[in-house]
C-alpha cells in the first residue's frame, strides 16, 4: 500500500487519525527545514573543509559527509514517495524533487512507482520485488563479486537502467520536461564548479554516490529484509521479513536514521509518516522483526551462503 489511491483509502481507515496527527502543517515545515538544512550543511562543509583542512583530512572526511548526505536524501525521497514529506501532495513532490531528488537525478514519482511494487511484493530478493532482486546473491563468492561491482559503479548502472526501463514501460513517471530540468540543473552545477575551480565537489559527491552509496544501500537492505533462520544463519531469496534495525548512534548516522529506522512498522503501515512510526515502536520483538546488531545480522547472512 503506497501509491496515491492506496493512501487515499488508508486516510479513511483505522490509523487515519494517526497520519493526520503526525503530518500536521508544522510537521511539513519541520520536514522541509530539516531537508534544506542537510543541503546547506553539505555546501558549508565543502566550503569550510576545503578552506581549512589539509587534503589528507579533507578527502576522507568529505567522502563520509557525502554518504551521510546521500543517506539523508534517499530517506527524504522515500518519505516523499509515501506522500509524507508535506501535507500538501503538490508541495510534497515539488519540494521532494527540488531538495532531495535533484541530487540523484531521481524524480519522486519515478521512485514511487518502483517503491509501490516493493511494498506489494510478498517476497524479497526475487523477481517480485524490483528494489531487492538486483541485490540477491546465492553464494559467498557472488557476494564478494557483488560488492566489487558496487565499488566500481556497476550497481548504479543497473539501477539507472532499471528506472529507464520502467519509464519506457510507462510505469515510472518522470515526464520529459522533468528529466530535462534535472539534467540542466546538474549540468549547471558542473559548469559552476568548473568556473570556480571546485571540480573536487563533483568528483567527491558523485564519485561516492556511484561507488560507496550502492554498497551501503546493499548492507542496509540486507539488514532490513534478510530472513534469520533457526540455525542462526540468514537467507535472502524468498524472504518475507521486514526488520527494524536500531543499532546505535553511528549506525543511525551512516545507515538508517529514524526516518527509515522503523522498517517492520513501516511495512505494516507504509502510509504513516516517520514520526507516527516512532510513536508506535515498542522497542521489542524477535530478531526477524527487530535487531540492535546490524553486523551480527550480516555475519549470519554470510554464514548462510554456500562458498560458491
Amino acid at each position: 500500500m503506497s501509491d496515491a489511491a492506496d493512501i487515499a483509502r488508508a486516510e479513511r481507515g483505522p490509523l487515519a487519525q494517526m497520519r493526520r496527527t503526525h503530518l500536521r502543517p508544522i510537521h511539513s515545515v519541520l520536514n522541509v527545514a530539516q531537508l534544506a538544512l542537510a543541503d546547506a550543511l553539505l555546501v558549508l562543509w565543502f566550503w569550510l573543509g576545503y578552506e581549512y583542512l589539509p587534503l589528507a583530512a579533507y578527502i576522507p572526511l568529505s567522502l563520509l559527509v557525502c554518504v551521510v548526505h546521500q543517506r539523508a536524501m534517499s530517506e527524504w525521497i522515500h518519505e516523499a514517495a509515501h506522500y509524507s514529506l508535506t501535507r500538501s501532495r503538490r508541495w510534497n513532490d515539488l519540494l521532494g524533487n527540488l531538495l532531495s531528488g535533484i541530487w540523484f537525478a531521481l524524480p519522486v514519482d519515478v521512485y514511487r512507482a518502483s517503491h509501490t511494487a516493493h511494498h506489494r511484493a510478498a517476497e524479497y530478493f526475487t523477481d517480485a520485488d524490483p528494489e531487492s532482486v538486483f541485490l540477491a546473491v546465492d553464494s559467498r563468492r557472488a557476494l564478494r563479486r557483488a560488492i566489487l561491482v558496487d565499488l566500481v559503479g556497476g550497481t548504479m548502472v543497473v539501477q539507472y537502467r532499471r528506472f529507464q526501463a520502467e519509464r519506457a514501460q510507462g510505469g515510472g513517471g518522470g515526464g520529459m520536461g522533468q528529466r530535462l530540468l534535472f539534467a540542466l540543473c546538474l549540468l549547471g552545477l558542473l559548469v559552476v564548479m568548473a568556473m570556480i575551480g571546485r571540480l573536487d565537489v563533483i568528483a567527491l559527491y558523485y564519485g561516492s554516490l556511484i561507488t560507496l552509496y550502492p554498497l551501503l544501500n546493499r548492507l542496509r537492505t540486507y539488514g532490513q529484509h534478510a530472513r534469520l533462520e533457526p540455525d542462526g544463519t540468514a537467507t535472502l531469496a524468498g524472504s518475507h521479513i521486514s526488520r527494524t534495525t536500531d543499532c546505535g548512534l553511528i549506525d543511525r548516522i551512516v545507515f538508517t536514521s529514524p526516518r527509515l529506522l522503523y522498517h517492520d512498522d513501516h511495512h505494516q503501515s507504509p502510509y504513516l509518516p516517520w514520526r507516527a512510526l516512532a510513536a508506535m515502536d515498542e522497542h521489542q520483538g524477535d530478531a526477524n522483526h527487530r535487531t540492535t546488531h546490524r553486523w551480527a545480522m550480516l555475519r549470519a547472512m554470510y554464514r548462510g551462503l554456500p562458498p560458491g
